[in-house]
């Protein structure tokens, strides 16, 4: 608990020190979740993510655009409110890294991992616009994420899947759905490894996921409601992907979105920036748009495999191997890949249980990003993985030198005890 605070303290002062000083003057990122919050700001619908008069969406999960308008409610839309995001954002961030160690501890990994995790993080924020902005969700879902990683070691450590645990963890997962999808398929990934690592229980950890999964669908069931009432369609997340799969499988477009969104052409395809594609939206509703425009993407990946399967590597690469703004930036995410995945290793190498919770994550979390267009900041939830891991193998080298060390002066000191009573025998 000590160590999380100092870890959040050093976190939130490193950002706001970076922050402060380049104070936002206005609202200028009106990405689709800001939209969305200034929607329900000055009218109170959940709508208008592509510009005024779209109408009503689901483009974004519920709850982030929810808490920026809340935000922009106390601070006001102006100055104030766009610092009140970056710091927020900051915060959020602060507060996952200062979970790394408690997901150490929970994990079996030691506190030192956790902490050296934790302060490296602290210090060096290097993605950073994702960390700071708050015009996405990507530090709240690393809090989420992170938290659910505690909440699992945890119940992995006791091996006794209760049903109050199931319910902890339920709430949070359910939480977290309504920030990303993209969590979905860690939960399904984790889910199938409780059942094999434990399957001598399988009725009680069989109980344990339900329980979790009857209170992530509850918690999902208002939003999916509201959005057959409003949109007629039983979207239990979001409805962006056709949209994000088309723009991203297309002639024109490359893997990368912070390249994509310079082009002429993406705004012939995203009516985000595009008047065109937002007046098919007003016409057609967000619901039938989305889905012509996944039936574009397929008819294109149909008819252009090769290409799709370029892109997808492509795109794989870029998630793992970014390509930042400073090739400083750059060098230092694929060392933290590079680092990462030789921690997962080396857990590998030890039987260690931490090894699946976090495969689990580095697998199943990525795998929608594929196949759209890719972020760095796309990216950012998993860091604190990775970090954790490159600490856990640093701590292990360290660990196992120093004991190397120990014995080779122990045996010296052994030889040279033995060497003396020799002599003196003699």
């Amino acid at each position: 608990m000590t160590w999380g605070i100092v870890v959040f303290v050093v976190g939130l002062l490193v950002r706001l020190a970076l922050v402060l000083p380049n104070r936002p003057t206005t609202l200028f990122e009106r990405h689709e979740p800001l939209q969305i919050a200034l929607s329900l700001l000055t009218t109170g619908r959940y709508a208008d993510a592509y510009g005024a008069g779209t109408g009503p969406t689901a483009h974004c999960a519920p709850l982030h655009p929810v808490l920026l308008s809340i935000l922009l409610r106390i601070f006001g839309t102006g100055a104030r409110g766009a610092l009140a995001m970056n710091v927020f954002a900051s915060t959020a961030a602060a507060v996952g890294f200062a979970l790394l160690p408690a997901v150490a501890v929970a994990g079996g990994l030691g506190l030192s991992s956790g902490v050296l995790a934790g302060m490296a993080g602290a210090l060096l924020p290097v993605n950073y616009w994702a960390q700071t902005s708050g015009s996405f969700d990507a530090p709240f879902t690393c809090v989420a994420l992170l938290a659910l990683c505690v909440l699992l070691c945890r119940v992995w450590a006791a091996a006794q899947f209760t049903k109050s645990e199931g319910v902890a963890f339920g709430v949070v997962a359910g939480a977290g759905c309504l920030l990303n999808p993209a969590l979905i398929p860690v939960l399904a990934a984790w889910s199938i490894a409780s059942v094999v690592r434990y399957r001598l229980q399988w009725r009680r950890v069989l109980a344990f996921l339900a329980v979790a999964a009857v209170l992530v669908l509850s918690i999902l069931a208002p939003w999916a409601i509201r959005n057959y009432r409003v949109l007629g369609s039983l979207i239990w997340t979001r409805s962006n992907f056709g949209l994000e799969l088309q723009v991203s499988n297309n002639d024109t477009m490359t893997a990368d979105l912070e390249r994509n969104v310079r082009l002429p052409g993406f705004a012939l395809l995203h009516p985000f920036p595009g008047s065109e594609e937002r007046a098919k939206v007003r016409m057609a509703g967000e619901v039938e748009y989305q889905r012509s425009k996944q039936r574009q993407a397929f008819a294109w990946i149909a008819s252009h495999k090769r290409r799709f399967l370029l892109l997808t590597a492509e795109r794989f690469r870029l998630f793992w191997l970014p390509d930042m703004r400073w090739p400083w930036q750059s060098v230092f995410e694929a060392a933290l890949t590079l680092l990462g995945l030789c921690g997962l290793a080396f857990l590998f190498w030890k039987r260690h249980a931490f090894a699946w919770v976090a495969t689990a994550v580095l697998v199943a979390y990525p795998a929608v990003y594929y196949v759209i267009q890719v972020s760095p900041r796309y990216r950012f939830p998993l860091e604190p993985i990775l970090l954790l891991l490159a600490a856990n193998l640093f701590s292990g080298i360290l660990r196992s030198s120093l004991a190397m060390v120990s014995n080779f002066i122990r045996d010296r000191r052994e030889s040279v005890v033995t060497a003396a009573g020799l002599t003196l025998a003699t």
